[in-house]
């Protein structure tokens, strides 16, 4: 399809929503500015309500909705349990996690590191994990969301594929060269009020980006005859994927056992701590207890909520876009690539005005992605790099945490860090646009970390040298493993070794962190008095300095982690209730929806008590 689509009408939509958000952004201008702490936390005042909606909203980006469909149209709607077994993680956060982060009183979660630990190995690592938070994986994040959203802006406007801006002697794809123009403007109202006007505009941006995602759901299916109609269809069509409309995850083969097999023990569990954006949410709320509703209403939100009408649309994307034989491959193909699938849907389904929503909720999905990680970049840089490394050439002692929040000038420092946060994003966006790939690779890179990220909450005997063992390690086998050998990612399609490779390297990183932390000198016994003091973690792993410290015992732990068990089950009876019953099964999703809040309601009811402290 060439040419635009959009009318007037899009355009007057489109101009207000920009308004409108820029609005929010100078009415929270003056606080925003008073201090690093309001800058990137909000003065520590969000409500439970915006700081979950902001996290949902967060994570709702322009490439969302195209990794959904991408994985529906390539392995049916069971490929999805990939993120939904990361549900596990985030359940057991609210109660595990969630208020220890919101007690620590961290400026950011990287700081973390110099709270808990001790000496020029903590130093250092901080410093290292700065960089590696706030250049690398956040600008690999803002990278996707540009290719998602410079894919959805090349189907609207009908921007050919081979066009490209020149930029001296760099050549940039014109659709992605428009969204950095885009991401420059949402940088202005952000750098304005920072967390304040970032959390506060994510509402309205949530509300819009599902209202759109419905909308255009019920006109496909109406467009079908109806849910039972639009299956028929897919089934009908040579190259869809089997059972496309099955909920569960595929166990064809031993690969593919092994797969689903961590996807519900292994996969989830880097997820659980949190890091990034949703513990500068949990950070920035008013008290524990608003933290662990915070993360539980976005887990149902991000979940239950946000996914289906993005899964109705890629199944009628497989049933309507045309198809062809492909005499090379010997298959039938079809005429549009997954990746576009979804803005092709919106092109050709939707009319003057609802078109013009719709990439209004895009373009809010992709602007409340970027105006998050560039503030949160910029807090990694001030607070995890450049104030330690200040310190460390000095020689300085470490503050206490959060001591570093301070006036109006660090905020001003705070604001041009973001510059080169999105010179490198505009850098990384023109090198790849296969962004489901992209996502399990820094889930496997990463996964030797996840055992260590939960210990070091409640095992006293971890040390900075756990982590680096444990970073290193899963880092230098995750790459050899993607690239070489039998566990190798393929080149295009479904990756069905995701799972043998996630073990592998967690059972490889293992190997090296155990000995490391035996072998290294844990923090000394005064700075982990300090640490259980004010984080009062539960269980058995602190017993140890409670009682040398003459104080009681920790709260025990099996509660926790049996309401953690419980709300899981919630969670995911919740997602197949909501499934069943969107494609056309009332009795059987109605009764899981009731199982759903028979475990729920009690759930997030003992989330509000226990954040005050476990018990």
């Amino acid at each position: 399809m060439t040419g635009s689509v959009l009318t007037t009408i899009d355009w007057v939509v489109i101009a207000s929503y920009l308004a409108l958000v820029l609005g929010i952004g100078i009415y929270f201008a003056r606080r925003g500015s008073r201090s690093t702490e309001g800058y990137f936390l909000a003065g520590r005042s969000l409500p439970w309500w915006v700081a979950g909606t902001s996290i949902v909203a967060t994570t709702f980006s322009s490439d969302t909705p195209l990794q959904v469909v991408t994985l529906v149209r390539q392995g049916g709607i069971g490929e999805n349990w990939w993120w939904w077994s990361m549900a596990a993680g985030h359940v057991a956060g609210v109660f595990l996690f969630a208020p220890l982060w919101r007690r620590s009183s961290l400026l950011t979660d990287v700081e973390f590191i110099t709270a808990r630990y001790e000496g020029l190995s903590a130093r250092w690592l901080r410093i290292f994990e700065g960089l590696w938070q706030g250049l690398l994986v956040n600008g690999v994040v803002l990278a996707s969301v540009t290719v998602g959203m410079a894919t959805i802006a090349r189907i609207m406007l009908g921007i050919p594929e081979d066009a490209v801006v020149t930029l001296g002697p760099i050549e940039v794809d014109s659709a992605t060269a428009l969204v950095a123009v885009l991401a420059i403007c949402t940088l202005g109202y952000s750098l304005l009020s920072g967390l304040y006007g970032v959390a506060w505009s994510d509402v309205p941006q949530f509300i819009l980006a599902m209202v759109g995602s419905v909308i255009l759901a019920v006109v496909v299916l109406i467009d079908l005859g109806g849910p039972a109609a639009m299956l028929a269809k897919v089934d009908a069509v040579a190259w869809a994927p089997k059972n496309a409309s099955s909920l569960a995850p595929n166990t064809g083969d031993a690969a593919a056992m092994a797969t689903a097999i961590a996807f519900f023990t292994l996969n989830w569990w880097a997820k659980a701590p949190g890091h990034g954006a949703l513990a500068q949410r949990l950070l920035a709320t008013r008290s524990p207890r608003d933290g662990a509703l915070a993360l539980a209403w976005f887990t149902v939100a991000h979940y239950v909520l946000r996914p289906w009408p993005w899964i109705i649309v890629a199944l009628a994307s497989i049933a309507v876009i045309p198809e062809s034989f492909d005499a090379d491959l010997g298959r039938w193909v079809p005429a549009v690539a997954d990746k576009d699938a979804f803005p092709w849907m919106i092109r050709s389904h939707l009319g003057a005005g609802a078109r013009g929503l719709l990439v209004v909720a895009m373009l809010g999905a992709f602007m409340s992605t970027v105006d998050t990680h560039v503030n949160l970049s910029s807090a990694y840089l001030l607070n995890d790099v450049l104030r330690p490394a200040g310190r460390l050439l000095r020689r300085r002692p470490e503050p206490a945490a959060g001591a570093d929040a301070d006036g109006a000038a660090e905020v001003w420092k705070g604001r041009l860090l973001a510059l080169p946060v999105l010179g490198l994003v505009l850098l990384i966006a023109s090198g790849f646009d296969d962004i489901v790939a992209l996502y399990k690779y820094l889930g496997v890179i990463a996964a030797g970390t996840a055992p260590v990220l939960i210990l070091r909450w409640y095992w006293w005997r971890t040390t900075a040298w756990t982590e680096i063992a444990a970073m290193s390690t899963s880092l230098i086998a995750g790459n050899l493993l993607v690239r070489f050998g039998p566990l190798a990612a393929p080149e295009d399609g479904l990756d069905s070794q995701f799972g043998p490779r996630l073990i592998a390297v967690i059972l490889i990183s293992g190997l090296i962190w155990i000995p490391a932390t035996w072998l290294s000198r844990p923090a000394s016994r005064e700075r982990l008095r300090v640490f259980r003091r004010a984080i009062r973690p539960a269980g058995p792993g602190w017993r140890r300095i409670a009682l040398e410290a003459g104080e009681s015992a920790p709260a025990p732990l099996a509660p926790l982690i049996g309401w953690a068990i419980m709300g899981t089950f919630g969670i995911w009876s919740a997602i197949l209730g909501t499934g069943w019953l969107v494609l056309g099964s009332p009795l059987k999703g109605g009764a899981m929806l009731a199982v759903a809040v028979v475990l729920g309601i009690p759930t997030i009811r003992a989330a509000s008590r226990v954040a005050d402290g476990p018990t």
